[in-house]
């Protein structure tokens, strides 16, 4: 090459980077994944195996994460099952190991290597926690790991994306029920020491939990969210509502979410993840916001919203009829505010206003000027 063309190399290569940054992309994450107890089915859940040509259609779903309970009985074999599903998938799978996983550790880490860790994806952090250490406890030299990872990292980054298996944050929910408390400590500390690590920072963070709907009693999926935290769980092998997630991330770095129905051709027969939202247990929280004025409806253009007072730190999420968020706005101060529907189709769709931990959702429909 002469230096011309060098030169015009290094500019596209470049460009390439720059746009790979920018662009959107999707993850999966399944919990529970063995699926239904005591019935040795080798490798992962079959109704998610059936849900393999979905993903891999799904062209921007570009890795996925299985939180925890991965195996029923942790082998040899069962790990070589797992493996061959995951090899004929075609993507990268990242585990988040459970209890289950955990009866043999020193297997899991000779094929797998530790079991608490991190990697970057489009400047986004992903960090990998294992309960299983210490009675569900993120202490000693995994709580410092993480401690210096976020004193390090946070400010470089932009959305961080936590995973682990056990329901940590259940003391505080006491609604959800999990599909086990196995090896679980008197006292855990989540919400003293681990919660607060993830509070303090400005980046928005997104905890998952897998051990959800093992059984038909069980919890099948869950969602909050209050100031800067999203608390996500979700599983199967309870039958009908057997579920995983798909995270859609957008260029803008707003996340929204699929709910994806095993066992039905229906794959949103669950509705959006928003309908599963559970509140905690403290006298403060408002279950929901009051007043919400939504105008005109129908509407063309723009909708217009209100609210009696002012609210602060704001979300905004529209819904489209299937289900799946296709529009987010945040306000750090809100009274009223017109929301543009220029790049919405014609169509019925759910505007979903959220703070902290209460939200409201309500119905609309754009319709042509006539």
């Amino acid at each position: 090459m002469n230096k011309s063309q060098v030169g015009f190399f290094y500019i596209f290569m470049l460009l390439i980077s720059v746009l790979q940054a920018q662009s959107n992309y999707s993850f999966f994450v399944a919990g529970h994944s063995y699926g239904q107890p005591a019935i040795n089915s080798k490798g992962l859940h079959p109704p998610l195996k059936n849900k393999f040509s979905y993903l891999q259609n799904r062209f921007e779903i570009e890795f996925g994460v299985l939180t925890g309970d991965i195996v029923e009985h942790a082998s040899v074999a069962s790990w070589d099952s797992v493996d061959a599903d995951i090899n004929a998938l075609g993507l990268p799978v990242y585990f988040a190991p459970g209890n289950h996983d955990m009866t043999n550790r020193p297997l899991y880490e000779s094929r797998y290597g530790a079991s608490y860790y991190h990697f970057l994806h489009h400047n986004d952090l992903f960090i990998i926690l294992d309960p299983n250490i210490d009675g569900w406890n993120i202490s000693g030299a995994q709580f410092t790991y993480l401690d210096s990872l976020l004193n390090s990292t946070s400010l470089s980054v932009d959305n961080i994306f936590v995973f682990f298996h056990q329901v940590l944050w259940h003391e505080h929910y006491p609604s959800i029920i999990p599909n086990s408390m196995a090896g679980r400590a008197d006292s855990i500390n989540f919400w003293t020491e681990v919660e607060p690590l993830f509070s303090i920072l400005p980046n928005q963070v997104f905890m998952f939990s897998g051990d959800f709907y093992a059984w038909t009693y069980a919890t099948e999926v869950m969602y909050d969210r209050y100031d800067n935290i999203s608390l996500i769980g979700s599983g199967m092998g309870g039958g009908a509502k057997d579920n995983f997630i798909v995270v859609n991330v957008g260029s803008n770095k707003q996340v929204c979410y699929d709910l994806i129905c095993l066992e039905s051709s229906n794959l949103d027969c669950l509705g959006p993840l928003s309908n599963h939202q559970v509140f905690t247990n403290s006298a403060e929280q408002k279950h929901e916001l009051e007043s919400v004025i939504i105008f005109p409806n129908p509407c063309s253009k723009a909708l217009q919203l209100k609210l009696d007072q002012p609210i602060y730190k704001t979300k905004i999420r529209i819904f489209d009829s299937k289900g799946s968020c296709i529009k987010e706005i945040y306000y750090e101060q809100f009274f009223k505010d017109k929301i543009s529907l220029d790049s919405i189709d014609n169509g019925i769709y759910y505007l979903q206003v959220v703070q902290h931990s209460s939200s409201k959702t309500i119905k609309f429909i754009k319709w042509p000027t006539p």
